[in-house]
């Protein structure tokens, strides 16, 4: 294999992948008065969670205890290791992406170019590209998170694998390729556990094939991540999984199978996997009339386990939140449709006129799917850069108030990352349960938290401060009747949590003046904000300097003081 046709491919996307992420970060530059932010607040628990394990040997968003924050034990670990060695840096998370989604695309476009020897450049070089586009990766590395580097370890595990797979029935399995599995395999599954659906897949479809030990190591490899973050966490909070994933899976306990089927039926990537795959099948049979079927091919052993898996993430798994659940799916769905449409390209030379117009009928069908994966491709710049303002305008302000105003308080927050980064020596208390571990034994002992669970809690813990976003779902039904409303601040737009009310409360009257001079005082906001004073009489008059041209689209009945009631 001449290395031009991978490299130059690669070279492409490269490219593209760089300018597309380099005018995300200058639009994101310009529209934040030079600061730059993550788009998700997710990207600064890690960073928080890294930097405390690193430098003071805690595993939790503060220094002071555990917390399962971290919903990815293998990249909290990586950045750690690195935040060891290179110190603090906010663009750590950035550079290690950029880094992986390079790899992926070398890996990429090596695979096409090995699987599909007939293949064009241009054509390797066009599927880079939908790849680079409607994953998304400039997105999805600069939300900043593990995404993209999971993305990465499953296209390695399940080119290997779709490699033994293709391999004769009975035939020996070269040492580096079990090697490589296996690592992989343990790989993923300890940065995100959503790999499993992936290695169920690989495992069942190895266990076909009569290679039942590999099956079995493949099993033990992907789950000693997990176990070992399992047995480290139960040992510090009781829980063997991170506080998050108990706590966003709770969420979801009314999911229905209704909600899995429409999943599936609208996933563009699903669709076209499946038509894929159906052809696939009619091809094979013709084969098998012509005596020369084979169907363990790569392709088709790469297809069947992007198709389900796929299957999986749709019933079991999370999908959204800035396109980044679902984000590996799209990675193995894009590689395997190339495969399938490659071999196919090949096979229409031999097709009658009569298939050659199904299959040109088939194409028109599902057109609009493509459009789907346009439409993809158009948020992937679009919620991103959105979104890379709303944190600016919403996350960095509250934390810039704690960390120069209250900088070893104890807070009480239910947006723990941008807190958690910039006022690392304030202690947090999360009343969701990402963070801490007081709600989490409620929820698991099926109890709510309430008024007086967060009294109890705060009056323990000598919270000072608390900040919430009052229009979130259940939000005021938490709030303390003693606690005081001091100031509310409102912004606009907020695409990804669809939030507008952030709330400062004080735990009594008598600290209340304080925190009043103090929010009085801190200056650091968007203009966007809406600030709202609550003095001692109730009475809310909007300050008419900042944001006096920008409406609130929260009711006022977000806004009240629980006490006034």
């Amino acid at each position: 294999m001449k290395s031009a046709r991978y490299i130059v491919p690669f070279a492409i996307a490269a490219a593209l992948f760089a300018a597309v992420l380099l005018l995300l970060i200058r639009h994101g530059l310009h529209q934040d008065a030079g600061v730059f932010v993550y788009p998700l607040d997710d990207a600064y628990i890690h960073l928080a969670v890294s930097r405390n394990l690193a430098l003071h040997g805690v595993w939790g968003i503060s220094p002071y205890a555990f917390s399962g924050a971290s919903s990815s034990p293998g990249w909290t670990l990586l950045l750690a290791g690195v935040i060891r060695i290179a110190g603090v840096h906010l663009l750590t998370p950035l550079v290690l992406n950029a880094v992986s989604a390079l790899l992926l695309l070398l890996l990429a476009s090596f695979v096409l170019a090995r699987m599909l020897p007939r293949a064009g450049i241009a054509f390797i070089t066009a599927a880079l590209c939908v790849l680079v586009l409607v994953v998304p990766l400039p997105g999805l590395a600069l939300i900043g998170m593990e995404h993209v580097l999971h993305s990465l370890f499953l296209l390695c595990m399940v080119a290997v694998a779709a490699k033994i797979l293709s391999l004769p029935e009975g035939s020996g399995v070269h040492r580096w390729l079990v090697a490589v599995l296996l690592a992989t395999a343990a790989a993923s599954g300890a940065v995100r556990y959503e790999s499993c659906f992936a290695v169920v897949v690989i495992a069942a479809l190895l266990l076909l094939r009569r290679r039942a030990g590999l099956a079995s190591l493949l099993a033990i490899a992907a789950a000693i991540g997990p176990a070992s973050y399992g047995l480290y966490s139960h040992a510090h909070s009781g829980f063997y999984l991170p506080f998050s994933v108990m706590m966003k899976a709770s969420g979801r306990s009314a999911y229905k199978l209704s909600d899995a089927l429409l999943t599936t039926s609208v996933s563009p990537v699903m669709l076209l996997l499946a038509v894929a795959f159906l052809l696939r099948m009619a091809q094979l049979k013709r084969q098998a009339a012509e005596g020369r079927e084979r169907f363990w091919s790569f392709g088709q052993s790469f297809l069947m386990i992007a198709l389900f898996t796929a299957l999986l993430h749709a019933f079991v798994g999370p999908t959204g939140w800035l396109m980044r659940y679902e984000a590996y799916v799209y990675v193995l769905g894009i590689v395997a449709l190339a495969l399938a449409l490659g071999e196919a390209s090949i096979d229409l030379r031999r097709l009658s006129s009569a298939a050659r117009w199904m299959a040109l009928a088939i194409f028109v069908a599902v057109l609009p799917t493509g459009l789907e994966l346009v439409h993809r491709a158009h948020h992937g710049w679009s919620d991103i850069a959105a979104s890379l303002h709303d944190r600016y305008v919403e996350h960095l302000p509250q934390a810039l108030f704690v960390a120069q105003e209250m900088p070893h308080s104890v807070v009480i927050a239910n947006d723990i990352g941008f807190l958690a980064f910039y006022a690392g020596e304030s202690k947090i208390l999360d009343p969701l349960g990402l963070g801490s571990v007081e709600p989490v034994r409620l929820q698991r002992a099926h109890q709510k938290v309430t008024p007086e669970f967060m009294q109890q809690w705060g009056a323990r813990d000598k919270a000072q401060l608390a900040i919430l976003h009052t229009d979130f779902p259940g939000m005021e039904t938490i709030i303390p009747t003693g606690w005081v409303l001091v100031e509310s601040w409102c912004f606009p737009h907020n695409l990804v949590f669809q939030n507008h009310v952030e709330s400062f409360y004080a735990p009594d009257a008598s600290s209340a003046e304080e925190l009043r001079s103090q929010l009085a005082d801190f200056r650091q906001l968007s203009p966007e904000i809406v600030r709202y004073r609550f003095p001692q009489d109730g009475v809310a008059p909007p300050l008419p300097v900042r944001g006096e041209s920008a409406v609130c689209p929260a009711p006022w009945s977000t806004l009240h003081h629980p006490s006034s009631e």
